[in-house]
């Protein structure tokens, strides 16, 4: 059973960012399911570098989207968005650096982190960018 499960609740009403919400939520499933059988460790690094780099594509889209609108909370959004990438990097940078890394502790960072950008964060532009019609 995934640790992220998809659903409407989740659903940002832009088809591009609800795209790539589920995307981020498939590497976040991938490693918990090798958590499960043991290779959490094996696939971290892979993960945490597919991770950087799909979210700093992902970032920057849904951040042109809100620069698009003139969305006015872009500032606040775009610094979590640097604050995740700068978390995920230093996971990355430990790994790089022969640390075996925390399987546990990326994936309770990255559920947690996820979900409430997306259910709480992200939730606020969506009537802002439907308006400006972007859907």
């Amino acid at each position: 059973m995934a640790l992220l499960t998809w659903d409407s609740s989740y659903s940002v009403s832009v088809k591009s960012c609800d795209f790539e919400h589920q995307k981020l939520f498939s590497l976040v499933n991938q490693l918990n399911e090798a958590m499960k059988v043991g290779k959490g460790r094996a696939i971290l690094a892979d993960i945490v570098r597919e991770l950087e780099k799909y979210t700093q594509t992902h970032f920057y889209a849904e951040e042109a989207l809100m620069l698009r609108s003139n969305y006015p909370d872009l500032a606040p959004h775009r610094l979590q968005h640097q604050e995740f990438v700068k978390k995920v990097s230093g996971f990355r940078k430990e790994l790089e650096s022969g640390d075996s890394g925390d399987s546990l502790e990326v994936l309770s960072f990255l559920q947690g982190w996820l979900a409430n950008h997306i259910l709480k964060t992200d939730k606020m532009y969506s009537s802002h960018l439907n308006s400006n019609g972007i859907n």
